[in-house]
């Protein structure tokens, strides 16, 4: 299912944080956002999200992010080989490396770098006019965010 159907399909279980950021006098991390899935709504707040979507800090480190844009150039053999065996940042990498792998094989479903540009874009949605609702859509496909105006939800 999509992302815009999936909020379709939800409208009524986002009516309540859409309410609470229409009322919000400031932007904070106490500001309400909604989690969705095939089945469920969970409405927490920005600062909630990281209990709800497993993050890893090690795959959005400078070592692993050089990683990824070598390999695209090299592929992962060469990447990996180039990366590994730079002296110190060698090391740092092969660290980043064991902490990324373990962090995905727990489940983790996004970096920290991408919950500070959900919050990010959460900032965004709250300064426009109709304010709109940061809403997190978890999927077999992966995690995908976006701001759905309030007015479209109260309807």
């Amino acid at each position: 299912m999509d992302f815009d159907a999936l909020v379709r399909r939800h409208l009524r279980g986002l009516a309540p944080a859409a309410q609470a950021v229409v009322s919000s006098e400031g932007f904070s991390l106490a500001l309400p956002c909604c989690l969705l899935t095939e089945d469920d709504v969970v409405c927490t707040s920005l600062v909630g999200l990281r209990g709800h979507l497993p993050c890893s800090v090690a795959l959005a480190s400078p070592a692993i992010e050089r990683f990824l844009a070598l390999k695209e150039e090299v592929g992962f053999d060469s990447a990996f080989a180039e990366c590994s065996s730079d002296n110190e940042d060698g090391r740092e990498f092969c660290q980043a490396w064991d902490e990324s792998q373990a962090d995905l094989a727990k489940g983790v479903l996004v970096t920290l770098n991408d919950l500070v540009a959900m919050v990010e874009q959460a900032r965004e949605g709250w300064k426009r006019s109709p304010r709109q609702l940061l809403v997190v859509a978890v999927e077999d496909s992966g995690v995908h965010s976006g701001l759905v105006p309030t007015d479209l939800i109260s309807r």
